[in-house]
């Protein structure tokens, strides 16, 4: 079928899309979208999935297949210097998290022993930490007594946050379990 032309000298396609203003027009393509949609049948879904699934398993081989051609292809050092970068990069990621272990260890000893409330919160209060050859640090104790010169409501011993003295209790207030004795005859 050939194309026409108007007197402006512009063509129109015979499959040309219908004008926003044709409503008739628009509601056959709706009804024709949907019979399209209803004549993909539920089966044929299924088989169009499991088509599907048999082709990305297929590809998953192909790939795996070109990457083992590919290693083969690799000469033995090329092979080697990959190992190698790899266990590099295995002892890197062992060696920091050792240190860190072994900081946060020495943290909580050291908070402890300076009389520290929260030991936890000391660790992550921790500035600039030096460590010796071995990884081990050296300076947290000395930081943590800054933290607690700087910040003395963090170690205990000292003022309570605002909340006031507590006291002791007033003398004629008797023990709890020899009240409960007298209380039950048994005291």
């Amino acid at each position: 079928m050939a194309a026409t032309t108007s007197a402006e000298g512009a063509q129109a396609a015979p499959d040309a899309q219908p004008q926003a203003g044709d409503a008739e027009a628009q509601a056959a393509d709706a009804s024709e979208a949907a019979a399209t949609v209803e004549a993909i049948s539920l089966d044929e879904a299924k088989k169009l999935r499991s088509e599907a699934k048999g082709l990305r398993t297929r590809l998953k081989a192909y790939e795996d297949a070109e990457r083992e051609r590919a290693d083969a292809d690799k000469s033995a050092e090329e092979r080697s210097a990959e190992r190698i970068a790899t266990l590099e990069q295995e002892l890197q990621s062992e060696r920091s998290a050792r240190r860190a272990m072994a900081l946060q260890v020495t943290t909580m000893a050291a908070a402890r022993k300076l009389g520290f409330r929260d030991p936890d919160l000391a660790h992550r209060l921790l500035g600039e930490v030096e460590y010796d050859d071995d990884g081990k640090p050296k300076n947290v104790e000395r930081l943590l007594a800054d933290i607690a010169k700087q910040h003395p409501y963090l170690v205990n011993g000292t003022s309570d946050f605002g909340g006031g003295p507590r006291g002791t209790p007033p003398a004629n207030d008797a023990d709890m379990n020899a009240w409960l004795r007298a209380k039950t005859g048994r005291g």
